[in-house]
């Protein structure tokens, strides 16, 4: 089975993928800087409150830590699951560096898995987008009976800032600078596939199980 390197700009649903691939009983290895960085913000240490601050001014992260955290969690992952990365690579030298990670850790080598959507429709998703500000619940504000009060605990509901059509998409052009690097990496080395994201969510989960399988 392949390693896969799962990427989408803002709204593309790759969160929504890999809940259902769990929903499914498919067995993998996840690894995502994301949230491993987000979990050392909650440490009380100044490494956990340096971390945050940097990600509170939507800063990235020094590559070297970031990689560092990928090494260590992979060398801890178990052998015969195929592993996906979300989240990783994001810059240039990242990617410079993603295969060796790979080869020392002793797993084959990643491909790239691209869930493709317009800037339109990520717009339309997010923008949809509404959050608990007690539970953190999210929910799309057509499916709430009452758009102001949490239909799971009751709590206010807000629009987050970054979910707002501006920047929306101002992130989906930023994203579309960083993909190219990571795009042409992987393509001119025949380890990519491309995933409609606009196709029914079942479809979509059961084209990235083929591909991991193929």
């Amino acid at each position: 089975m392949k390693n896969i390197i799962l990427f989408g700009a803002p709204g593309a649903g790759k969160g929504t993928l890999i809940e259902l691939l769990g929903d499914k009983g498919f067995q993998f290895s996840l690894v995502n800087p994301g949230q491993m960085l987000r979990d050392i913000t909650k440490e009380d240490s100044e490494f956990g409150r340096k971390i945050k601050e940097t990600m509170a001014r939507g800063e990235l992260v020094d590559d070297f830590l970031v990689t560092e955290l990928v090494k260590k969690k992979i060398r801890e992952l178990e052998k015969g699951k195929p592993i996906i990365f979300d989240g990783y690579p994001r810059s240039l030298g990242q990617v410079e560096i993603v295969d060796e990670i790979f080869t020392e850790a002793g797993f084959d080598l990643p491909y790239l898995v691209f869930v493709k959507i317009s800037k339109e429709e990520a717009v339309k998703r997010l923008s949809a987008r509404r959050v608990c500000s007690e539970c953190k619940e999210n929910f799309q504000d057509f499916e709430m009976e009452d758009p102001e009060k949490c239909p799971k605990c009751g709590g206010k509901i807000i629009q987050r800032e970054d979910d707002k059509p501006i920047v929306i998409e101002e992130r989906f052009e930023i994203f579309n600078l960083q993909f190219k690097i990571i795009d042409h990496y992987f393509k001119s080395r025949d380890r990519y596939f491309e995933i409609d994201g606009t196709i029914p969510k079942e479809e979509r989960v059961e084209e990235l199980i083929e591909i991991i399988k193929s």
